[in-house]
């Protein structure tokens, strides 16, 4: 199936991002979880995607839909602002497989990000599943003025402090990130869809959503790493660069769903400047890593409460501490990121 597009690549593009493109970026997410426009959104690069036809994905009439599988983003350099970078997007392999809905095709695409000197910035490795339409569903009852969490800041954890102060280390977990982001609400959707670019209509028809097995209209995958990868950077300071951030969607996030996010450290260790994600064709991408510097590695998962198809949340809910309601949380999202020390 689509063998003609297998090892296909879209022509090269060049694109200068500015901090205007990345302000109306980020209005996407709801204001208590953006970045600063200082940085370029760790997550911005995908919304390049959308400025581009991918001949190997289907158009709107293929009765197929769209979904995100699985989401790397390994950094090796700083995405610059006013400096003109040249990406290209390769479908490196299609496979197909069974799921809970049916036959689908797993596509690997790769994003390569480089700059003018041919220096490798950013390589994003995207799986999108491929669905077929199934059989017609019941549409699900609708939640009426369902209650929402509030989106809670987290603050630095006391270990981050002595770390960079050189007199204390994080030890394995230490939690840098327990926050809720909030309850996903129609509104939410759309303002991602128009910040992004992406108006897959799962996201933004509910009925459509419903024709292809889905309990609702989903939120993008990338609005809600999007949002853990924003209080990510927020943890940056001068000697910690988050560099590698990877992401596994294991369910779909919905209308309605309340959300959680734990970002833990699992191991601080020196990197191996002979290790293989050091090199590509014989050069060192990252000097820091090359130096032998401490990397963090964090596990990260995303969970959700979602609340009964046939009744609100009541009151007492929406009012209840993050801690509250442990056993009713459903892991969606799994992941890890790494920060590297200089």
């Amino acid at each position: 199936m689509m063998d003609q597009w297998q090892l296909t690549s879209v022509p090269p593009q060049r694109t200068i991002i500015t901090k205007e493109r990345t302000g109306a970026f980020l209005q996407g997410f709801p204001a208590a979880i953006r970045s600063s426009v200082t940085i370029v959104p760790l997550t911005y690069p995908i919304t390049l995607w959308q400025n581009v036809e991918l001949p190997w994905l289907p158009d709107d009439q293929g009765g197929k839909t769209i979904i995100h599988g699985q989401q790397t983003l390994q950094y090796y350099r700083v995405l610059p602002y006013n400096e003109e970078i040249i990406w290209q997007i390769h479908l490196a392999s299609i496979r197909e497989t069974e799921g809970s809905q049916g036959p689908m095709q797993l596509l690997n695409c790769v994003m390569d990000v480089r700059n003018a000197h041919e220096e490798l910035i950013l390589q994003a490795n995207t799986t999108l599943l491929l669905l077929d339409q199934p059989k017609p569903q019941p549409r699900p009852q609708s939640h009426t003025n369902p209650a929402t969490h509030r989106i809670a800041r987290h603050t630095l954890p006391s270990a981050l402090y002595g770390l960079w102060d050189k007199e204390s280390s994080l030890i394995p977990g230490t939690i840098l990130i327990d926050a809720c982001l909030g309850t996903i609400t129609g509104e939410m959707l759309v303002a991602y869809a128009a910040a992004s670019g992406d108006y897959n209509a799962i996201h933004l028809d509910a009925q459509k959503a419903v024709e292809f097995g889905l309990p609702g209209r989903v939120a993008h995958g990338m609005l809600v790493l999007g949002m853990v990868g924003n209080l990510l950077q927020e943890l940056q300071t001068a000697p910690m660069t988050l560099r590698n951030l990877e992401c596994r969607f294991r369910m779909p996030i919905v209308e309605g769903d309340t959300v959680f996010a734990k970002v833990i450290v699992q191991s601080v260790v020196p990197s191996q400047p002979g290790d293989k994600e050091t090199f590509i064709d014989g050069d060192i991408l990252n000097e820091a890593e090359a130096q032998n510097n401490p990397v963090i590695h964090c596990l990260l998962e995303v969970s959700i409460v979602r609340p009964e198809p046939d009744s609100s949340c009541s009151e007492s809910y929406a009012d209840a501490p993050f801690t509250s309601g442990q056993s009713q949380r459903i892991l969606a999202y799994s992941g890890s990121a790494d920060y590297v020390l200089a």
